[in-house]
């Protein structure tokens, strides 16, 4: 018979077997768990650790695609922009020898006082940023030649400029990183960059890259190289022609477009002031607006210019034809505005002819009524204004059209002549354009086509929008143009023997808050096509703010007539005699009737 303290001792044992037995199934489950937690739900992260250890994934630069130009008379190909291998001087401090060699000898190479370099040097850091980026083959060569302990050289690939700045303000630039900015470069950014490649190799302790596993490479896909519709010899002209023209007027400003109205295709993009793309971080955060390309990003209300818009409109709907005349008073009131021409006096008796020589705004006030609201805005509608052209230059602004529902009449009234309405350069050029072709809209283009680096070839085709106006509303439009610049403020851009057509636009500039005008701040345009018979170019001229005179017949006018001659004669156009002769006459009866 047990007694009563062996029962006990019984009891303890099995009570201590039932609380191991448990432990040892909690200690189970916790084991369990974790392997649960470690194989299953973090599976993916062990993986790629295990992974990052063995490992090395690196990316394979591709080469960004180069941008050309050509001229009329060869197939030559000109770089505006290429590929080109600089490089960086980096310094290992724990390998160098000799810091006096080094400094004495590495600083007047790379432009670094030799005591900046033994300062870094004497701070006993691992890592030292590279001491210099940019260094041409030259230096590299002068650097080598020092055989200096801890001194590396490492490539690297930045944008070059054969053509110096040209082109800079279509063009943009190329950041650090690799990624084009503002210009061609942004806007094709993709198409130029290519894509990375990628390797994937074995890598030892230290992190190197020791083999390449074949099956995990992936090749990279070079960018593509872009021919432009520019010609070289017609941008020279441009850039030139624009910078004495805002220096000589002491300008805030200018640009001049000039394109093909028959393809759409640019021929030249010149603005000023502009930037070296080449150093483009050298310019100040400040003045980062010089980045940006005005003809494209800059809507303005461009003034009279926009004249030639609005009648082409009345002349299209049937409002209006160009013999249309009525008797115009200094001023008209729309609403509670008084409305006043430019010489703030009457012109009496004027066909829509004069009304474009004169530049007279009571006149366009009057055909704006007879074209009607309605009218206008389906002719704004199909010129495009209020919509992207689709150049490819980053930051395009689609310009301003007010809504319609909320327009009050004297905005319809002061839109006849350009106030009230915001456009850019290059709305302007397409909408204006289509005068000069016949009445069809064309897209205008920077592209003509892109090359792949196995140098298969795609032609970009002209991209026509539509017709906006028929054949003979354009030759009406056109031939009243032509009068302007013979019997109008368009004087100075005559090209001798030539059929010319242009506006002047003399624009006041809006106030930030938009209530009301700058007292003495104005902006000059001009477009303009030619020769009207068959035409070979179509421009706009934009000068902003000019310090000595206001009319644009002053200031953008010459520009145009400069570099239409320069066009004409490039082009090797033969002048029309007959016309040179007429044009003789018109000038011997005005200074008659002076």
């Amino acid at each position: 018979m047990l007694t009563s303290t062996r029962i006990d001792e019984q009891g303890n044992i099995r009570f201590r077997i039932t609380i191991v037995f448990i432990l040892v199934l909690v200690l189970c489950a916790i084991i369990v768990g974790r392997l649960f937690q470690k194989q299953i739900v973090q599976h993916d992260h062990y993986e790629t650790l295990a992974y990052n250890q063995r490992y090395k994934e690196e990316k394979i630069p591709s080469a960004r695609g180069e941008i050309f130009v050509n001229d009329i008379y060869s197939d030559n190909l000109y770089p505006l922009v290429t590929n080109k291998t600089f490089w960086a001087v980096l310094v290992v401090p724990n390998q160098v020898t000799d810091p006096d060699k080094l400094a004495t000898g590495l600083g007047p190479i790379i432009g670094v006082e030799p005591v900046k370099i033994l300062q870094l040097l004497s701070e006993n850091k691992l890592y030292i940023p590279p001491l210099k980026h940019k260094l041409d083959d030259n230096q590299r060569k002068a650097i080598e030649a020092l055989d200096l302990n801890g001194v590396m050289l490492l490539p690297e690939a930045y944008r070059d400029y054969p053509e110096g700045n040209m082109g800079a303000k279509f063009l943009g630039f190329v950041d650090n990183n690799g990624d084009g900015k503002y210009g061609i470069e942004g806007y094709l950014n993709d198409t130029l960059k290519g894509k990375y490649g990628e390797s994937i190799g074995e890598k030892d302790i230290f992190g190197r890259q020791i083999t390449a596993v074949d099956s995990k490479v992936t090749l990279p896909k070079n960018g593509k190289d872009v021919i432009l519709t520019v010609d070289r010899v017609i941008q020279f002209m441009a850039e030139k022609a624009i910078k004495t023209a805002v220096e000589k007027h002491q300008a805030d400003s200018g640009s001049v477009v000039i394109m093909d109205p028959r393809t759409g295709g640019v021929l030249a993009l010149a603005e000023y002031p502009t930037f070296d793309p080449a150093n483009y971080t050298e310019v100040k955060q400040e003045d980062y607006g010089v980045f940006k390309c005005l003809a494209a990003s800059d809507d303005y209300e461009s003034g009279s210019v926009f004249k030639a818009v609005a009648m082409a409109a009345g002349i299209d709907a049937g409002a209006v034809t160009p013999d249309t005349g009525e008797t115009f008073d200094a001023n008209v009131k729309v609403d509670d505005y008084v409305i006043w021409n430019s010489e703030r006096k009457p012109y009496g008796y004027e066909t829509m002819t004069q009304v474009m020589e004169n530049s007279d705004n009571v006149g366009m006030v009057w055909m704006m009524d007879k074209l009607g609201e309605e009218n206008f805005y389906k002719y704004l509608e199909k010129f495009k204004f209020g919509e992207l052209t689709g150049i490819e230059i980053d930051g395009e602004s689609p310009g301003i059209v007010k809504d319609r529902e909320y327009l009050p009449h004297v905005d319809l009234s002061t839109m006849s002549f350009g106030q009230g309405i915001n456009v850019t350069e290059m709305q302007l050029l397409q909408a204006m354009g289509a005068i000069a072709n016949g009445g069809l809209l064309v897209r205008p283009t920077l592209v003509k086509g892109y090359i792949d680096k196995d140098g298969k070839e795609e032609k970009v085709q002209p991209k026509i929008l539509g017709r906006v106006l028929s054949e003979s509303s354009a030759a009406d439009i056109g031939g009243m143009l032509v009068s302007v610049i013979e019997r109008g403020h368009g004087k100075q851009a005559q090209v001798k023997g030539y059929r010319i057509g242009g506006k002047t636009g003399t624009a006041q500039i809006p106030l930030k808050d938009r209530r009301g005008y700058e007292a003495d701040k104005f902006t000059g345009s001009f477009y303009g096509f030619g020769p009207v018979d068959n035409p070979s170019f179509t421009m706009i001229v934009r000068i902003n703010v000019p310090k000595d005179v206001i009319w644009a017949e002053s200031t953008a006018a010459p520009v145009f007539g400069e570099l239409a001659k320069g066009i004409l004669n490039y082009y090797q156009i033969a002048p029309d005699q007959e016309w040179a002769q007429e044009q003789d006459r018109i000038k011997r009866e005005l200074q008659l009737k002076k």
